[in-house]
């Protein structure tokens, strides 16, 4: 797991390293072009300048995106099918698309095709969301200087919805918007370690109501496992808690607020 913030920060021609100033006007550089240029490029996500960075700090970006992927390819390849090309467009997708990041608008940006196939690879193909966080897991357990000091932090996320035809969709509180809609939650489970951190664990929430007998069929068609049952989010998160304990990742401290 790399550290991003050891980049170089942007210098002002005294040389004196500018920190946090982008966006901070009680701590703007004294150089008055400086102050003017950053002003300019606020309204730019894609302005490195907006990110405290120089241009040399990202000048290599993409190939360590690309070998931070390599890291993970095999957690989408089966013995037949190497679908990993498609993680790939996706996490490119994901972080250099502004807004309307559908598959379709992913796909045309990325490969110049319909997103069926990136469709298909999020809804059937056969990789497993847990590999990703063995692979996770394992990376934070091999790096020494994250053996001591680490806080696993349980907590939930909501993300809003059009319908109940999506998995674990129904009427229920959504802490992000501050009200009950409809909308999928998931527990989610972070590790932190001074600045750095990364979720290694995670699980969706099935409200009650579709465990019953009547969405059988619904939770079939979704590829929920049959012997999924009802949870409580903090079960849910007790459960997970144990499974990241027992693959040896450090902790020394849980942090959870109301779930």
């Amino acid at each position: 797991m790399q550290s991003w913030d050891k980049l170089p920060l942007e210098q002002n021609p005294a040389g004196a390293t500018q920190r946090q100033w982008v966006g901070q006007p009680g701590e703007r550089p004294a150089d008055n072009k400086t102050a003017e240029a950053a002003e300019s490029c606020i309204g730019d996500l894609h302005d490195p300048r907006r990110w405290g960075l120089s241009a040399e700090a990202i000048s290599t970006v993409g190939e360590r995106l690309y070998e931070f992927w390599l890291r993970f390819r095999d957690c989408f390849t089966t013995r037949t099918r190497d679908t990993s090309a498609n993680a790939y467009n996706y996490l490119r997708g994901q972080l250099t698309m502004d807004n309307e990041r559908n598959f379709a608008n992913m796909a045309r940006n990325m490969t110049g095709d319909d997103g069926q196939a990136l469709q298909h690879f999020m809804s059937n193909s056969p990789w497993a969301g847990q590999a990703v966080f063995g692979q996770i897991q394992a990376e934070i357990k091999a790096t020494a200087a994250l053996a001591q000091g680490s806080t696993l932090i349980l907590d939930e996320s909501a993300d809003e919805k059009a319908g109940t035809h999506n998995a674990g969709a129904s009427r229920q509180y959504n802490g992000r918007m501050g009200k009950v809609d409809v909308c999928r939650v998931d527990t989610c489970l972070t590790y932190a370690n001074g600045g750095r951190w990364a979720m290694v664990d995670g699980e969706l929430v099935l409200p009650e109501e579709w465990c019953g007998a009547a969405c059988a069929q619904t939770r079939q068609v979704l590829g929920i496992p049959p012997d999924r049952t009802f949870e409580t989010k903090i079960a849910l998160g007790f459960k997970m808690v144990k499974r990241v304990k027992a693959t040896g990742v450090p902790c020394d401290l849980l942090a959870c607020d109301a779930l």
